[in-house]
């Protein structure tokens, strides 16, 4: 049964909404209802949106970025040095940002962290949306304040995101079967169904829109790297092959060479080369899409 917590919920588009967010999470990470956002719009805010002790009894600040495309090592230090003016001295600094978990942000931060306390300032830390929603499913109260719309049970008729719907568009577009697996296991010296590749035709005929882009840049990537790989082997297949027979199949070797007789050289160097792109087109697809799922199936 899934829970609040285990919700995909997309972050805010408004940095209103996601201060406000980040405020109530943080009265839940540190159990300390005072927190509270930093003075108002228009105010100069030295580099910290919201601030209180945390459950140590340290002053800390939290820096909001609301960055759906991504937080960078640059934003970050610029923060710091805004938040070296903060007064009384902060002990600890959080960017808290709407984008989702980056390894090499976090290990830039653990680095710029560790020399900052060896030179006596304060730490720094980065929460990502998953840390931010984590954090404001521990109370109800507060989770609801900004989701009324999950009260009452509503965690199976959560909406899904826009990446997992892409990714579901995707796998009706170009699911394993039958395209992928005739790329996989079909030796092209010989014919082939020619519905059985249509959906890798559609893939590159449609999938190249601003509508079909992930907002995870990894996942974009992949889908670019994809695309450029269906684009090339779509290319081959209509330029190498032709209708066979009542025209559903279609072969490298066309009705007119076969009844010349054997085989060309030259076609079955072509047989060769669509071989090879398939083999390499294949675990292309396969790694992109457990990719895909790992991130985006809960």
């Amino acid at each position: 049964m899934p829970t609040l917590a285990d919700l995909r919920m997309p972050p805010p588009r408004s940095w209103d909404e996601f201060e406000a967010i980040v405020c109530s999470a943080a009265k839940n990470r540190w159990d300390n209802p005072e927190f509270t956002r930093h003075g108002r719009q228009g105010q100069r805010q030295d580099g910290v949106d919201i601030f209180g002790q945390d459950d140590k009894g340290r002053l800390v600040g939290l820096q909001c970025k609301n960055t759906l495309d991504g937080l960078t090592a640059a934003t970050i230090s610029a923060e710091v040095e805004k938040a070296e003016s903060f007064k009384p001295a902060l002990q600890q600094l959080f960017v808290v940002t709407t984008a989702d978990t980056d390894k090499h942000l976090q290990e830039f931060v653990r680095d710029l962290s560790e020399q900052r306390s060896k030179a006596g300032t304060f730490e720094v830390a980065v929460l990502f949306w998953p840390d931010v929603w984590a954090d404001l499913t521990r109370d109800e109260s507060r989770l609801f304040q900004h989701y009324p719309h999950l009260r009452g049970g509503a965690v199976a008729a959560q909406e899904p995101s826009h990446d997992q719907r892409l990714y579901d568009d995707l796998k009706a577009t170009l699911g394993f079967e039958p395209a992928i697996r005739l790329l996989r296991d079909h030796d092209f010296g010989g014919p082939f169904q020619r519905k059985a590749i249509q959906p890798l035709f559609d893939f590159y005929e449609t999938w190249d829109s601003p509508e079909k882009q992930f907002i995870d840049k990894e996942l974009q990537a992949g889908l670019e790297a994809l695309y450029k790989a269906a684009a090339e082997l779509s290319d081959h297949l209509v330029e190498k092959t032709v209708p066979v027979g009542n025209g559903t199949f279609a072969s490298v070797f066309s009705d007119s060479l076969r009844a010349m007789g054997p085989r060309p050289e030259w076609v079955k160097e072509e047989a060769r080369v669509l071989n090879e792109q398939a083999h390499l087109f294949v675990p292309l697809y396969e790694q992109f899409m457990l990719r895909c799922r790992d991130k985006l199936v809960r």
